[in-house]
Order: C-alpha cells, then structure tokens, then sequence
C-alpha cells in the first residue's frame, strides 16, 4: 500500500493506493495518526483503494474515534463499489460520511460538516 498525503488549506488529505488488510494496516494507522491534531479536517480519499479487510476497517475506527477525540472531522470519499459495499454492511456509513468527490468532500468540511 502506497499512502500520499496533501493539504489544500486547512483540509488534509490520505490517499490510500492498494490494499488496506493486515499487512499494510499498522503503517498506515502509524502514518495516518502522525497528521491528526485538534480539530483536524480529514478526507480520506479510497479511489486506488482496491480492498479493505477487517484490519483495515478497524484502522479507520480508531482514526474515527480519534478525530472525534480531538474535535475533529473525517469523510471518506472515490469508494469503489467493494469497497463501499464493505462500509455499508459493516455500518462503517454510520461513522464516516461519504462523498463521491474530493470537491464534494472539501465543500463539506469547510461548511462545519458534522462530527464523523
């Protein structure tokens, strides 16, 4: 798994490429954690996601409980269609809201959005 990360103002951005299982969650849990302070904007961006595993969507259970720790917000937005039909049956919609795009996401976030 590949991890990019940018910021377009006072948005930050996690592009996960590849895989997101056992072998890869702990670097991008280590990685992803690094860059959330108090009231960080998340987006984290699934489009070259190609597979979440349980793993997986447990790192992004503690990024969720963590930005809501820290006053934070997060969205998840490019899902493919495994990999939201994952978030959707494990209830993972009820944590992380969900965009089709980045401008979507953005637009959001810099509106207040809701807590994730």
């Amino acid at each position: 798994m590949k991890i990019n990360f940018e910021k377009r103002g006072d948005v930050d951005i996690v592009s996960l490429i590849g895989r997101l299982d056992g072998n890869t969650a702990s670097s991008v849990k280590d990685e992803t954690m690094e860059k959330l302070t108090e009231n960080t904007k998340l987006i984290i961006d699934m489009k070259d996601c190609e597979y979440v595993s349980s793993a997986g969507l447990r790192v992004l259970m503690i990024v969720a409980k963590t930005l809501r720790a820290k006053g934070g917000n997060g969205v998840l937005v490019e899902m493919n269609e495994e990999v939201g039909d994952v978030m959707e049956m494990t209830g993972f919609g009820n944590i992380f809201r969900s965009f089709n795009t980045i401008n979507e996401a953005l637009e959001f976030l810099r509106k207040g959005g809701e807590e994730c």
